[in-house]
C-alpha cells in the first residue's frame, strides 16, 4: 500500500501542473495568455512558462495565505469560485451553440434535448450559477479572493491583447488550428506493422480512412535490430513475419480497393524508424496503436508512441484498444 499512495502522492502535482499547462497552452493560442504560453516544449510536453507561472502563483498563494487562520479553507473556497464559474460558464456555452453553429458536428448528443436546447445543460447552468452565488454568501475566500483573482485575469487579458493589437472581443485562431479528424483530408496514411489483434485493427483502421478520403496506404514493419548484431545480420524469422504481415495488409486493401503498399526497414529504434519514413514518404497521417499495459504503470503511452507524438511531422492517429485485447498479444516494443 506503502508504494501505490507514494505513487499517487507523486502525482498529484504534476497532473495539477500538467492541467494548469494544457489551460495555457489554449489561452496562448487564443491570444488570452502570451505567446510563449501557447508553445509547447518537446521535453516537458507543456510551455516551461506554464510550469514556472504554475510554481509561481502556487508559492505566492502558499505565502498569502499561511497568516489566515484556516489557510486551506480559504484556499478551497477560492478554487469552489473559480470551478463553478467555469462550470456555469461551460453550460451556457453548451447552449449558445446548439442555436450559433447547429450544423456543427456532435458525435455525442445531449439527452433530454428540446429542438434545439438541451435541458440538462439548462439545468447545470441555474444550479451551479446558484452554488456560485452561495459560496459567495458563505466563505471568504470565494468573497474576497475570487473576485481579486479574476480582476487580475481581466487586466492581463486586455493587457495581452492590446499589446497584440487585437480587438477585446475578437476571436483569435491558433497558429497551428487543429483540424477535425472527420472533415481532415490525407492523401497518404502511414501504418506500422504489429503482430496480433492490434496490428490488424490499425491496418483496418487506416484502410478505412483511405477508403473514404481516396487515400493510399504506406503499411511499415519495422524490424528492430538489436545493439549486439549488425543492421544487415541475418534474422530470418523476423523477415518472414515481416513479409506475412504485409501480405495481410495489402490483401485487406484490395478488398476494400485501397492500394497499400508495405516495406520493411531495419533499425535499432522503432520510433525513430517511423518517424524517417513518415518524413520520407511525405505522409499525411500516422495510425499507431496503444495498448492499456502502459496505462497501468507511469506513463499512458509506450517510449515508441511517445517519441512518434513529439518528433511526427505530421498528425498522429491513436487507435486505444481495452485489456482484454492484450491478454493475447506479445510484449510490447
Amino acid at each position: 500500500m506503502a508504494p501505490l499512495a507514494a505513487r499517487r502522492h507523486r502525482r498529484g502535482p504534476a497532473a495539477a501542473i500538467s492541467g494548469f499547462g494544457r489551460l495555457a497552452y489554449s489561452l496562448g493560442e487564443h491570444g488570452q495568455l502570451p505567446r510563449k504560453f501557447g508553445w509547447l516544449s518537446a521535453r516537458s510536453l507543456v510551455s516551461p512558462q506554464s510550469i514556472v507561472a504554475a510554481a509561481g502563483i502556487s508559492i505566492a498563494l502558499l505565502a498569502g495565505t499561511a497568516s489566515l487562520g484556516h489557510p486551506v479553507f480559504f484556499l478551497a473556497s477560492l478554487f469552489s469560485f473559480g470551478v463553478l464559474l467555469a462550470f456555469t460558464a461551460t453550460q451556457i456555452a453548451v447552449v449558445k451553440l446548439r442555436f450559433t453553429e447547429p450544423e456543427r458536428r456532435r458525435p455525442y448528443r445531449v439527452p433530454l434535448t428540446v429542438g434545439r436546447l438541451p435541458i440538462p445543460s439548462v439545468i447545470g447552468a441555474v444550479l451551479t450559477f446558484a452554488i456560485w452565488i452561495d459560496a459567495l454568501a458563505t466563505h471568504k475566500g470565494a468573497r474576497y479572493g475570487g473576485p481579486a483573482w479574476l480582476a487580475v485575469g481581466l487586466v492581463l487579458y486586455v493587457v495581452v491583447r492590446k499589446s497584440r493589437g487585437e480587438g477585446l472581443l475578437e476571436r483569435v485562431a491558433s497558429a497551428d488550428e487543429h483540424r477535425d479528424l472527420a472533415q481532415a483530408e490525407f492523401n497518404r496514411i502511414l501504418v506500422p506493422m504489429k503482430l496480433g489483434e492490434i496490428g490488424e485493427e490499425m491496418v483496418a483502421t487506416a484502410v478505412k480512412l483511405a477508403e473514404e478520403r481516396n487515400a493510399s496506404v504506406e503499411a511499415l514493419h519495422v524490424i528492430r535490430v538489436p545493439l549486439e548484431h549488425a543492421l544487415e545480420a541475418e534474422l530470418w524469422d523476423e523477415e518472414e513475419r515481416a513479409d506475412a504481415s504485409l501480405a495481410e495488409a495489402k490483401l485487406l486493401g484490395s478488398d476494400h480497393n485501397v492500394d497499400v503498399h508495405g516495406h520493411t526497414v531495419r533499425a535499432r529504434s522503432i520510433g525513430q524508424a517511423i518517424v524517417s519514413e513518415a518524413e520520407r514518404l511525405d505522409a499525411d497521417l500516422i495510425v499507431l496503436g496503444s495498448s492499456p499495459r502502459w496505462r497501468r504503470q507511469s506513463r499512458f503511452f509506450s517510449p515508441t508512441v511517445e517519441y512518434v507524438l513529439k518528433k511526427a511531422p505530421c498528425e498522429v492517429l491513436i487507435v486505444a484498444f481495452p485489456q482484454s485485447v492484450l491478454e493475447a498479444e506479445p510484449a510490447p516494443a
